[in-house]
């Protein structure tokens, strides 16, 4: 009896010290973000920035990892798109939560309200009423950004793609685009950055109102994405939350 009780304990160590090997942990992850200001966007110094890449710092050092900015990689949203879909053990942020994006992705958040917007030179006059009158009107976006998946979900046909959003600001301007379709609060802190100002835009529509999320692959540990869930609550109840947004928004 004692015999088959010690064969019975080394087995469930055993098991016990496997689940510990395979667990895996915030250093495990790779981390990446696109140019998305205020909430994700490279310093002048190369590293990433911004509300979401602060707030993940703090996750870092709340869960004793070893990682920091530095670890969190800039990259074209089209390609950080597929590789969060394709590769496990990844994470791609700041996404809008969609109910179309729900089952595709684990979420950790909610970081912020999100507004997909339709926006236009107020000197254009242009008038929307539904999205009917959207049909027929030619829309600058980035690839598979939100903007680029709505303006398409609601009929328009006329979507020009671009690498970033100078050149769909450039577009707008010229006039070979009629909108630009992308997150409003983005947009505005763009153009003060390109040296545009604001008030000579205006949204004409709004596709959706959600909230930016980290978005992991689907595959990832249950276990993890729940410990930092929690720390993010925690911190949006001891107020360094906040903190990291006045330092950005005030």
């Amino acid at each position: 009896m004692d015999y088959l009780k010690k064969f019975v304990l080394s087995i469930l160590f055993v098991c016990l010290a496997a689940g510990s090997v395979f667990a895996v942990g915030v250093d495990d992850i790779r981390f990446m973000t696109e140019e998305l200001p205020p909430y994700n966007m490279k310093g002048d110094d190369g590293v990433a920035t911004g509300i979401a890449v602060d707030v993940l710092a703090e996750i870092f050092k709340r869960e004793g990892s070893s990682k920091t900015a530095k670890d969190v990689e800039v990259l074209p949203w089209a390609r950080g798109y597929k590789e969060v879909q394709s590769t496990q053990n990844t994470c791609l942020f700041s996404m809008t939560y969609t109910d179309e994006r729900k089952p595709m992705f684990k979420w950790v958040g909610p970081l912020a309200a999100s507004r997909t917007a339709v926006i236009a030179l107020k000197s254009k006059g242009i008038k929307v009423g539904s999205e009917a009158d959207l049909a027929d009107l030619s829309a600058g976006v980035i690839k598979e950004d939100i903007g680029d998946i709505l303006a398409r979900k609601v009929g328009m046909t006329k979507v020009d793609i671009a690498a970033n959003n100078l050149q769909n600001v450039k577009k707008l301007n010229s006039g070979r685009v009629d909108v630009w379709v992308y997150e409003e609060s983005v947009a505005q802190w763009q153009l003060k950055d390109m040296g545009f100002d604001p008030a000579d835009y205006e949204t004409v529509f709004a596709l959706s109102e959600s909230h930016l999320y980290y978005a992991f692959h689907k595959d990832t540990d249950q276990a993890l994405i729940d410990r930092l869930q929690k720390a993010l609550d925690e911190m949006k109840a001891d107020g360094s939350y906040q903190a990291i947004l006045d330092r950005y928004l005030r």
